[in-house]
């Protein structure tokens, strides 16, 4: 009856599980938690993200989540996770544990649902996402995740292009899988130690600026249009290319070469 007058109380025995809970949730509550998930549905958005940031804040959401699963609430508030699954949680809590991460609710989603920008829209849009919540959403979605091997010359030229929110989610997640597999998987513990070298040169990477503008090919007497946004599209992808070691000057020699042709 008290779950009937605020289907939100479902959400709350989970979440006060997730923080304060011991072995296993009150069996009768849990019941009643399945019984009555339904109502979930009568729930304003916001409400339930609100509740769900609070659960997978938590320091170890992961005991929480399962029982959530078995009860079918997961699923009827987080559709996305149902074929995707929650398994990679425990060993994200563990790593951010060993790392002194702090809890995300955001990141601990993603690591809940799959990297899918389509899906991850429907998903912001349908539990009211603020727009920056939404943007990393889909930043992480978009942005492909770099191997462990990758070397960092090849990763700031991403990074340049790519979004570094995005690569600093992929690469946290990326990390953390790679940890939990090395504990049977050799392998693993030399991609771990890839991911841990990528994301520590993400971490402090700066954006360096372009130092060509379009005004500088203007002054070499290009016209404005699409020559000049081509040019300088080129100019700027041979500089990345460089990493980014070609100064100034040698890219106004370039650009002058380019413009005769």
């Amino acid at each position: 009856a008290r779950i009937r007058e605020d289907y939100l109380r479902i959400l709350r025995f989970f979440r006060f599980f997730a923080w304060y809970g011991d072995g296993r949730p009150d069996a009768e509550g849990l019941k009643a938690c399945a019984r009555l998930k339904d109502g979930l549905s009568r729930l304003s958005a916001e409400r339930v993200w609100s509740e769900l940031k609070k659960l997978l804040s938590a320091s170890d959401p992961s005991r929480a989540l399962l029982w959530m699963r078995q009860a079918g609430v997961l699923t009827a508030v987080l559709p996305e996770s149902e074929k995707w699954g929650i398994d990679a949680i425990h060993g994200l809590v563990r790593t951010e544990k060993d790392l002194g991460w702090n809890a995300d609710p955001l990141f601990g989603l993603e690591a809940m649902v799959p990297p899918d920008a389509a899906r991850m829209k429907v998903l912001a849009e349908r539990l009211r996402f603020s727009t920056s919540e939404g943007e990393r959403l889909k930043q992480w979605a978009l942005t492909a995740s770099p191997e462990s091997k990758t070397t960092e010359t090849e990763l700031a030229k991403r990074l340049y292009f790519g979004n570094r929110d995005g690569f600093l989610d992929r690469l946290r997640l990326a990390l953390a899988a790679a940890r939990t597999r090395a504990v049977e998987d050799n392998q693993a513990m030399l991609e771990a130690g890839g991911y841990s070298r990528l994301l520590g040169f993400a971490l402090k990477w700066e954006k360096p600026t372009f130092p060509i503008k379009g005004a500088d090919l203007t002054e070499l007497g290009a016209s404005p249009g699409p020559k000049l946004g081509a040019t300088l599209k080129n100019l700027e992808k041979e500089w990345v290319d460089s990493g980014f070691a070609m100064d100034r000057g040698a890219l106004l020699k370039r650009a002058a070469k380019a413009l005769e042709a």
